[in-house]
């Protein structure tokens, strides 16, 4: 037996020959860049050492494992006299199973994991062939000349396809502002000079503005009363625990006499090991110059790590910690020897937050609802938070509750290529925003074709989706890094100069985007605007029948609840109208007292996912007076219905459903845009006792949300 078993073993290489062993190496190329995706995906420090370390790390894992399995399924196949070559099966079935355990472990989905897995392994079979056809000496030199040359047409023709595909798909669609425009570019740098010093611990191991090299040391705080979850690893990975976490941030601030407005913005829930704190600079420098205090506040040891968790109640945490920070903002205002002294005016916070710390921005803004802390809540008597912008935000329950703000101006930047917040989350927090009727502020949301999540940060980089799942989403849709800040720039500055500086006339951005046309990269942009002195007229409740007496031409009229991209219901219902061809519907508004307001205000969307941009339906809007009078106008004389805005993100095409997996369903949702339609545009003199909306001409479908009026 044992010299039968001895005799088995030798013989397990006997059929691989010359393209066996190209087409091992090619599978143990394609393993080991897995394990290097792997390992950055999962860093376990902080240094280019360790990444090292870790890289090394795994190279070493997979290439012991790559041999051993290799081996032992060689060996099983030989014992069983299998007539093939035995190493080369051993190794592509480790291919082939490591690459689907690997994308199964990143939730990628099982299907999508099996058909890429398989895919991978095909894609390293004929990088195996082309290492037998270009070194084995047998093939001639004009065959291997050919053979390379194919590929490097193949591969140029691509990338040539791949750019006139982005280029084809990037059609200017933020069209003509009829009004002149004579506000200076709010992204360009203000007046003021700026002075940017960090304050901190003094102590930080890995950043060294928060440690030897910080400004300003602050006092650490507490958070040990409800932070349990912190691991021993954690702690020695940042130097603390619960107990003494750090009050760090970046600080921009203008130079010059009197107090200023203060922004304090906060990162969201990005990898540990790979820092997010100065990945606001664009937008704090570019404040400050306008007369603002900008802070980026470092959230960056509260977020998840692959090899150290994550810290429990972390939503709580982050809220938490932007409190803490204006509580120790106040001590340093009033502090002689501090940088801030005198500087900053609490009447006058905003709160900024991107992903997770979107959210967190507003739960800090509604603390009460969420904190009970006497003495913080003290603290935070002395603070006036006016505005809320929120990037991307998450909108979880926490203890069952969502933030609710009240006379608080909120702006939401959302982009349409958002793999991680892939639904239109922050719209939630639109309708759980009020003001009273003689507060002057606003609330808008921006909804922008091609942006993604993690461009509005700096450091984050172009993927939204960590390694190994980050490498399959495509960014042909994606705009440029560059584009994306710019937007965010000018609105969030427009958004400040409008609520602590008075710039009013930035409000047109907010109503109208085509307002910042010369500031703005061309691409599709959403927008939903609501001044506190905004009243809605018609409203639709799925509990009653839309009434259908002055609808004609339909083939659907019916009140729905909308859905977002994953099926949640939207938290206002709509009225779905449906047409073929010429269609109407007439609002009676007589008792809407509109002969004291400015404009008749529409929220629409667009639901016509089949139909192009350039074959928008033709709406007119009609207003009619108590004596008779009425005149039509296009709707695009105030603002074009926007087209359906449809995400891709992969490059899979087919595959994109099963990339999902469950996670969303629709590569698109409604998104609703204002319309404002301004009285004195229209040829009519006495009160507006009914407004009538005209479909014409091509077919459409649209979802009628409410109708209002300022």
């Amino acid at each position: 037996m044992g010299r039968w078993l001895i005799g088995r073993l030798a013989r397990i290489p006997e059929r691989d020959r010359y393209l066996s062993v190209c087409l091992m190496i090619a599978f143990f190329i394609a393993t080991m860049t897995t394990a290097i995706v792997i390992a950055i995906g999962n860093p376990t420090g902080a240094s280019l050492y360790s990444h090292a370390i870790n890289i090394g790390k795994a190279i070493a894992i997979n290439g012991l494992a790559y041999l051993v399995w290799t081996a032992v399924i060689g060996a099983l196949l030989s014992f069983m006299f299998v007539p093939l070559p035995r190493l080369l099966l051993g190794s592509l079935s480790y291919t082939i199973c490591s690459s689907i355990l690997v994308l199964q472990e990143s939730s990628s989905g099982k299907l999508f994991s099996y058909i890429v897995g398989v895919g991978y392994s095909l894609i390293a079979i004929v990088l195996g062939l082309l290492f037998f056809v270009l070194f084995h000496r047998k093939i001639g030199k004009s065959i291997k000349i050919g053979v390379f040359a194919s590929v490097l047409i193949l591969s140029s023709a691509y990338l040539i396809f791949d750019k006139v595909e982005n280029k084809m798909s990037a059609v200017p669609t933020i069209g003509e502002y009829s009004e002149s425009v004579e506000d200076d570019n709010p992204a360009d740098n203000g007046q003021f000079d700026v002075s940017f010093f960090t304050y901190g611990s003094g102590d930080d191991l890995h950043r060294e503005k928060f440690g030897v090299d910080v400004d300003q040391v602050t006092p650490t705080v507490d958070a040990s009363d409800f932070i349990t979850t912190w691991s021993k690893d954690r702690e020695g990975f940042w130097g603390f625990g619960p107990s003494e976490l750090p009050v760090n941030g970046r600080a921009w601030v203008p130079e010059g006499e009197g107090t200023f407005p203060i922004v304090l913005m906060v990162h969201g829930n990005h990898t540990m090991e790979y820092f997010s704190t100065s990945g606001y600079d664009y937008i704090g420098e570019l404040l400050a110059s306008r007369g603002f205090i900008a802070i980026s506040v470092d959230e960056d040891f509260i977020n998840y790590s692959n090899a150290y968790g994550i810290p429990n109640d972390n939503y709580d945490l982050r809220a938490w910690m932007f409190l803490q920070h204006l509580s120790s903002l106040q001590d340093m205002n009033e502090d002689p020897e501090s940088l801030f002294y005198g500087k900053i005016d609490f009447d006058q916070v905003a709160l900024v937050g991107h992903s997770r710390g979107g959210q967190a921005a507003l739960m800090a803004a509604d603390y009460t609802s969420f904190f009970s802390d006497e003495a913080l809540l003290d603290r935070m008597n002395g603070v006036d938070i006016k505005a809320v912008v929120a990037i991307a935000p998450t909108d979880k329950s926490i203890d069952g509750k969502k933030p609710h703000i009240h006379n608080t101006s909120y702006l939401l930047l959302h982009g349409a290529n958002d793999a991680d917040l892939y639904n239109f989350r922050g719209d939630q927090q639109f309708y759980r925003t009020t003001f009273d009727d003689d507060y002057d502020g606003f609330k808008t949301t921006l909804y922008i074709e091609g942006a993604n999540h993690t461009q509005f940060n700096t450091d984050w980089g172009r993927t939204d989706l960590s390694l190994p799942r980050g490498i399959f989403l495509s960014h042909r849709q994606t705009m440029a890094p560059e584009d994306q800040q710019q937007i965010a720039k000018v609105y969030m500055s427009a958004f400040f100069e409008s609520v602590f500086h008075g710039q009013s006339s930035y409000e047109k951005l907010f109503q109208d985007h085509r307002y910042g046309r010369d500031w703005l990269p061309d691409t599709t942009l959403v927008n939903k605007y609501r001044h506190a002195s905004y009243a809605p007229m018609v409203t639709f409740n799925t509990q009653e029948n839309a009434d259908e007496s002055n609808a004609n031409g339909f083939t659907t009229f019916e009140t729905e609840t909308p859905k977002d991209r994953i099926g949640n219901n939207r938290p206002a219902d709509a009225l779905r109208l449906e047409w073929d061809h010429n269609a109407s519907y007439t609002l009676d508004v007589t008792n809407n007292h509109l002969l004291d307001k400015n404009s008749v205000v529409l929220t629409m969307a667009n639901v016509d996912g089949e139909t192009e941009a350039e074959l928008m339906p033709d709406i007119q809007v009609e207003l009619e007076t108590t004596d008779g009078e009425s005149e039509q106008l296009p709707l695009d004389d105030f603002m074009s219905l926007p087209p359906v805005i449809k995400t891709d993100y992969t490059y899979l095409g087919l595959l994109d459903n099963l990339f999902r997996d469950g996670k969303y369903e629709q590569s698109w949702e409604p998104i609703f845009q204002t319309f404002e339609i301004p009285i004195e545009s229209f040829d009519v003199k006495g009160p507006i006792n009914k407004v009538t909306l005209h479909f014409q001409s091509r077919p459409g479908k649209i979802l009628l949300e409410e109708i209002g009026m300022w």
